[in-house]
């Protein structure tokens, strides 16, 4: 179920609560996603992953952790990644993580959902390979998927050949 904010009255960032139990995610879809998080933050280079942020609204005090963040002009870009394309990603994106990060910070606040596996059901909204362009469409008000592709199969090699090397 996710969180939909109602009445906000205020957001700020904090570190992570200390009633939040730390996840550890070592294999299956979880680790995946987890390590495509990471992989689209390097390539991204100024973002932030995994920023926490307490809030007020309606229903009482709440917590949330931003995928991706980064300063983009005047803004503040907002990813939500998804290894696989969910409707979920921009349902939380727009009711949770916009209003909350634009009222910490008073900015205005770029949506973007940020996947590898596209599906069927995504088709209505704009798919975009570029990056600057995504944040470009996103930025106009359009409903845009950053689809990205990287791999860490550099990183793989490089730690490969390392290994190679000691011995």
């Amino acid at each position: 179920m996710i969180r939909m904010v109602e009445g906000l009255r205020w957001a700020r960032e904090i570190n992570r609560p200390n009633c939040i139990p730390i996840g550890k995610a070592t294999r299956g879809p979880k680790a995946q996603g987890v390590r495509y998080e990471r992989q689209v933050a390097f390539s991204i280079g100024d973002a932030r992953n995994g920023v926490w942020f307490e809030f007020e609204d309606e229903n009482g005090r709440g917590y949330c952790q931003v995928d991706l963040m980064w300063q983009h002009g005047g803004a503040v870009v907002v990813g939500e990644c998804k290894y696989t394309w969910t409707p979920d990603a921009m349902t939380k994106l727009l009711g949770l993580y916009v209003p909350v990060v634009r009222r910490a910070y008073n900015k205005h606040v770029v949506p973007l959902v940020i996947c590898k596996v596209l599906t069927p059901e995504c088709r209505r909204l704009y798919v975009a390979g570029d990056l600057d362009e995504a944040v470009y469409w996103a930025a106009a008000g359009r409903p845009v998927v950053y689809h990205f592709l990287g791999t860490m199969a550099a990183k793989t090699s490089l730690r490969s050949r390392a290994r190679v090397a000691r011995r």
